[in-house]
């Protein structure tokens, strides 16, 4: 599984986050033939309904194109600081994200 997980930096990825995927162009049809799980967990200080749009895009774009098997999205409005997430809903959305994925997984 390959979680994305990155502040929102102009309404995109982070520049670090971005090198890391710019450097799946080698490893794309090996990435592809092993369908992957991915998820993505973002936070932007700005609580504007469209906020994320760009982000999603590029993210759901991404997860086409390499053939992964999307599990869902984070995507934390208005959390500019540690103290706005923790007073928000997102860290329970992300811990009920990774339980589901616990949930859903083959154990022998």
């Amino acid at each position: 599984m390959v979680v994305f997980a990155t502040p929102l930096y102009y309404y995109g990825f982070s520049a670090q986050l971005k090198t890391v995927v710019d450097r799946f162009c080698s490893y794309n049809s090996s990435l592809t033939a092993r369908r992957l799980k991915s998820a993505l967990i973002s936070v932007a200080w700005n609580s504007d309904g469209w906020i994320f749009d760009a982000l999603e895009v590029h993210y759901r774009t991404l997860v086409r194109y390499l053939d992964m098997d999307n599990q869902g999205m984070v995507l934390g409005k208005g959390c500019g600081t540690p103290s706005m997430t923790h007073g928000s809903s997102y860290p329970d959305l992300a811990y009920e994200l990774g339980r589901g994925l616990r949930k859903s997984a083959k154990v022998p």
